[in-house]
């Protein structure tokens, strides 16, 4: 009896211990050894790079390219992306380049001017899966998914400009000096126009036109014609060649409105700059893709929409007056009780 309860109890012990030191199979298991390596998830998969490419039809060197590419490259540090600037100068290469881009997976692709814009038009069905943004277009289409217009109107930075300008001339004459007669340039000289007029409805305005995008001899030329006539403050919107004028108001000792992006920089006669927040829009846009959002049509950033007018290192240095001025005026524009496109047109007629 005495050896049975021995036995019994031996065999209980083999039971417990077998029972502690092993796991009994579960069918639905693969027969592999435990790991403390985590599930993968979907969010652990390498994600697409997204390819972005500019295609510009002016110098990588000129203001308004330069500015534009910021957006890029905020694109490349805060969204991860491939970037690539691309020089068409020659309207021969415009469709190559854009098909070459599209079949290599860029998407989205960015072209500026009308010029080019118009090639994108006729080639963007072919590409229905890579989106197009056209920069400062005023082409008209219908019916096409992909492609998008980006408007940063510079109507109601210049209206500020001008109503500055009139507000800081001690001539009663202010002047304006665009590079080409054509409608994206003329905005500029039109809101400053009307701003001018707003300000001070006997103001005298003096414009011209240096015929050319990156002569800046040629700028000189027209700054220095405008401050005979008796112009102290003058606003360049003439790229490159809007260089040259802002040297003719230096060596006079008048005063320069910058165009585009803040050029505080280039002399200390430039008291002013009509910013047109085109990195912004371009960097938004961008955001809007890598979430798979895309909006075809027009898109027009402007102030209400949050697109900046001037800069805050300017706006500083202006009298305490005119800032109240400045910013009342800015709050008017949003909210329509100043409506500029009523202004501007009031003014051409």
């Amino acid at each position: 009896m005495k050896r049975l309860f021995s036995l019994l109890l031996i065999l209980a012990l083999v039971v417990t211990f077998a029972a502690c030191g092993t796991k009994t199979p579960d069918p639905t298991e693969p027969n592999t050894p435990a790991t403390d390596t985590p599930a993968s998830s979907s969010e652990d998969a390498p994600k697409q790079e997204m390819k972005v490419c500019l295609i510009s039809t002016i110098s990588s060197g000129t203001p308004f390219c330069k500015l534009t590419w910021r957006g890029f490259e905020k694109m490349e540090s805060e969204l991860g992306a491939e970037v690539k600037l691309i020089e068409a100068l020659d309207t021969a290469e415009y469709e190559e380049q854009v098909r070459s881009m599209a079949e290599a997976g860029y998407s989205p692709i960015y072209t500026m001017f009308d010029a080019l814009n118009a090639v994108v038009v006729e080639v963007a069905p072919d590409y229905p899966d890579t989106r197009f943004y056209m920069i400062d277009s005023a082409l008209e289409y219908e019916n096409l998914a992909n492609v998008s217009s980006l408007i940063v109107d510079p109507t109601e930075s210049s209206f500020i400009s001008g109503f500055v300008a009139a507000k800081s001339t001690t001539t009663g004459t202010i002047g304006w000096v665009g590079s080409l007669d054509q409608a994206n340039i003329n905005r500029f000289r039109n809101g400053y126009t009307a701003g001018a007029k707003y300000a001070n409805p006997d103001i005298k305005i003096l414009t011209a036109y240096t015929g050319d995008n990156s002569d800046s001899e040629k700028g000189r030329e027209c700054a220095v014609a405008q401050i005979a006539d008796g112009a102290d403050v003058i606003f360049q919107s003439a790229n490159l060649s809007g260089l040259g004028v802002i040297a003719g108001c230096a060596d006079a000792g008048i005063k320069a409105i910058g165009v585009d992006e803040w050029q505080g920089n280039v002399d200390d006669c430039v008291f002013w700059s009509s910013l047109k927040d085109i990195d912004s829009a371009v960097f938004q846009t961008a955001q809007e893709a890598a979430q798979g959002k895309f909006e075809a049509g027009p898109r027009y950033f402007v102030l209400e929409t949050g697109a900046r007018a001037y800069d805050d290192r300017d706006f500083e240095k202006l009298p305490a007056e005119l800032q109240k001025e400045v910013s009342e005026l800015v709050s008017k524009i949003v909210s329509g009780e100043v409506n500029v496109k009523e202004l501007i047109a009031a003014v051409a007629n």
